[in-house]
C-alpha cells in the first residue's frame, strides 16, 4: 500500500490506482489516527492524500474502500477497490509503517531534531500499539483473520 518514504515523500498503491503523496500530509500519524478512531468507534475510516495540487480521500467501510480523486481541471474520479475494508486498509497501514518505522519516523526531517525525532519514534510506538489493539479485537468479534 505505501511504500518506502523517502525525504518527504511515498508512493500509495490500492488496486489499480496509484500516486505519489508529499509530506504535507503527516501520513503515519494521520492516517494511523483515523484508523484507531475507525476501529475503536465502527465507523468509516478516511484519510487525505496531498498531490502536489491535486488531492485524494480515501473512504473505508463495509466490503470496499473508495478513493475519490480531485483533478486539477475540477474533475473528480472514483475508484472503488472491492473487498478491501477498513479492517484490511489497517492492516496494511500498520504492516508498512511497521516495516519502515524509522523512514516513518524521520519521515519529514525538515529543521528536526533528534530529541524531535525521539519523541516522534515514542508517540509513533505508541499510535501503532494502540492500533493494533483495537484491530484485534474487532477482528476477533467479526471473525476475520487478518
Amino acid at each position: 500500500m505505501l511504500s518506502k518514504p523517502d525525504i518527504g515523500w511515498t508512493v500509495f498503491s490500492l488496486g489499480d490506482f496509484q500516486a505519489e503523496v508529499s509530506y504535507l500530509v503527516d501520513i503515519p500519524f494521520d492516517w494511523l489516527i483515523s484508523c484507531k478512531n475507525a476501529l475503536k468507534h465502527n465507523i468509516p475510516a478516511s484519510f487525505f492524500l496531498e498531490l502536489e495540487g491535486e488531492s485524494c480521500i480515501v473512504a473505508s467501510y463495509g466490503n470496499d474502500t473508495h478513493i475519490i480523486y480531485n483533478h486539477h481541471d475540477g474533475a473528480y474520479t472514483l475508484t472503488t477497490v472491492h473487498g478491501v475494508d477498513f479492517m484490511d486498509l489497517s492492516a496494511m497501514l500498520l504492516k508498512d509503517i511497521r516495516l519502515y518505522f524509522e523512514d516513518w519516523v524521520t519521515w519529514y526531517n525538515f529543521e528536526q531534531t533528534e530529541s524531535d525525532f525521539a519523541r516522534r519514534r515514542v508517540a509513533l510506538k505508541a499510535l501503532i500499539e494502540e492500533t493494533e489493539a483495537y484491530l484485534a479485537a474487532i477482528a476477533k468479534k467479526c471473525n476475520k483473520q487478518l
